[in-house]
């Protein structure tokens, strides 16, 4: 698979994923600093049950972020697959093949981050009630 492969103007391959991967550490970071938020409100069990469903939805979210880092991977591997084959070899994508190929690669790629932004927002707003209640 090359890095290089135009996947739409002005972003290859490698810019791709440089920018998928960066994005994860950054949300990697902000997750542990959320993490680290809620560890400071723990004062006892009740504390923890009440933060157990955040924790639970961050290692959900992280699976799936994941697993679309995978399905955007295979897309991106059939399209340059396709692109290296002439017309007439078996597996050869037509032109319409490969821009809905492309649409799903993009649709992929704003759900991934839409859904972690959301998601730590989210989060962020439940340790801040969690803080606030703490100092009632």
């Amino acid at each position: 698979m090359s890095i290089e492969f135009e996947l739409f103007p002005g972003k290859n391959l490698g810019g791709l994923f440089k920018d998928i991967y960066d994005n994860q550490q950054v949300k990697k970071l902000r997750i542990s600093e959320l993490i680290a938020e809620m560890r400071k409100l723990v004062r006892h069990s009740g504390d923890m049950i009440a933060m157990a469903p955040i924790i639970r939805d961050l290692i959900d979210s992280s699976v799936r972020n994941d697993d679309s880092l995978i399905k955007m991977a295979a897309i991106a591997q059939r399209i340059i697959g396709a692109s290296q084959k002439a017309e007439g070899d078996v597996g050869f994508l037509s032109n319409d093949e490969k821009e809905q190929l492309l649409q799903d690669l993009e649709q992929a790629v704003v759900e991934v981050a839409t859904e972690n932004d959301i998601k730590v927002d989210n989060l962020a707003n439940e340790i801040e009630e969690l803080k606030s209640k703490k100092t009632k």
